[in-house]
């Protein structure tokens, strides 16, 4: 920008007839077009084209430099092309609706606005103009009360949706009895597959939902692309972002993918999702996976009898404690009788038992003094 502001205040000042480039920079020349527009202007229509500014390049032929500055030009070509393509379909930002939605929401009598008037944040119905929905009309989203540190949940509140906050633990948002949705931003969606999170999480949407959805929603300030086109082939790579999607999508067929640009376009989605499905059952929902506990692994999946007795406090106990899973929980079933017998067994038995790093960090709990003792 320096280079550019210089060039102009050096042609202003000059104000050449003849320019003779050995260096063909597409900067400067684009600098020579604006000025040479500008006296042409400045001039009037009148002016002897032989008195207009004249460029010549010195370039050999078939050289380097030569190949080098048409390699810039349709470097620059194909910029403006993309920027064009991308200009016609991009969606109508929300704030260009600003008038006409304001006009709008005074004939309804509606008041209040949100994002410059775009949405209504209430009725006034003191005038009797007001238009108010029914309950019946109004439609449910039970939302994972985690969610609410993000914008979505108010947004889709603006929005006349009914919201049911409760702890969800298979998906963020429910939107009827067979879709359920894993909300992911790109850096939780990279961050999910490094961990293994996404994986446990679509294989249980999968487990108890008919149409499992994963939602990747995108900063409306960036770019609405996972990875540069540059950088995408036909072969799986283990550190690219789109072969881990696809590795996703072959593991679970029914997983279906939402890109949404913004939490407004995540709005429409969810709305155009529910038409034409009934509404969710919240205890269903908060229901759903809370009770997929060491109850099934104790008689490998089947159902609770009355021949195995659960203590109900010793299992939430042996939950709590520090690096047990469902995964290891079994183990420890099948070792030990009681918490006594776990707390009493030796730091190389629980190594062997549970691991190197689990093991020590239960033998270290066991035997932690506790303050003011």
């Amino acid at each position: 920008d320096t280079e550019e502001v210089g060039s102009s205040m050096l042609l202003e000042d000059i104000k050449p007839g003849f320019v003779i480039l050995f260096d063909a920079d597409p900067s400067f020349i684009r600098s020579l077009e604006i000025h040479a527009n500008a006296m042409s202007s400045a001039e009037g229509p009148g002016k002897n084209k032989k008195d207009r500014l004249r460029v010549y390049f010195m370039l050999f032929e078939a050289s380097a430099e030569e190949r080098q500055f048409l390699k810039l030009l349709e470097r620059e070509q194909n910029a403006f092309e993309r920027l064009i393509d991308h200009k016609r379909t991009m969606p109508l930002p929300i704030t260009m609706l600003g008038g006409t939605t304001q006009e709008m929401l005074q004939a309804t009598g509606r008041v209040g606005s949100y994002a410059s008037g775009a949405f209504p944040l209430s009725v006034d119905t003191r005038t009797g103009r007001g238009i108010s929905r029914s309950d019946k009309e109004r439609r449910i989203i039970v939302v994972d009360v985690r969610e609410f540190r993000s914008a979505l949940p108010s947004i889709l509140h603006q929005q006349e949706m009914r919201l049911a906050p409760v702890t969800l633990t298979v998906g963020d948002f429910v939107l009827s009895p067979v879709h359920c949705v894993e909300r992911k931003s790109i850096s939780d969606l990279f961050g999910s597959f490094a961990s293994g999170r996404l994986h446990t999480q679509a294989e249980a949407m999968s487990k108890h939902y008919k149409c499992p959805c994963l939602l990747i929603e995108f900063d409306p300030e960036k770019s609405f692309s996972l990875q540069n086109v540059n950088e995408l082939g036909s072969d799986i790579k283990q550190d690219s972002i789109c072969s881990k999607m696809s590795l996703l999508l072959m593991h679970f067929p029914r997983l279906r993918i939402l890109w949404s640009r913004s939490p407004y376009e995540t709005v429409k989605i969810f709305k155009s999702l529910k038409v034409n499905h009934g509404e969710p059952d919240v205890e269903k929902a908060v229901e759903i996976g809370s009770n997929e506990s060491i109850d099934n692994l104790i008689i490998g999946g089947g159902e609770v009898t009355d021949e195995d007795e659960i203590n109900e406090a010793a299992r939430d106990m042996l939950l709590r404690l520090p690096g047990i899973n469902r995964n290891n929980a079994r183990r420890i079933i099948d070792r030990c009788d009681s918490i006594a017998e776990l707390a009493e067994m030796s730091r190389d038995d629980l190594k062997e038992l549970l691991g190197p790093l689990t093991g020590q960090k239960l033998f270290t709990f066991f035997r932690k003094k506790i303050a003011g003792t």
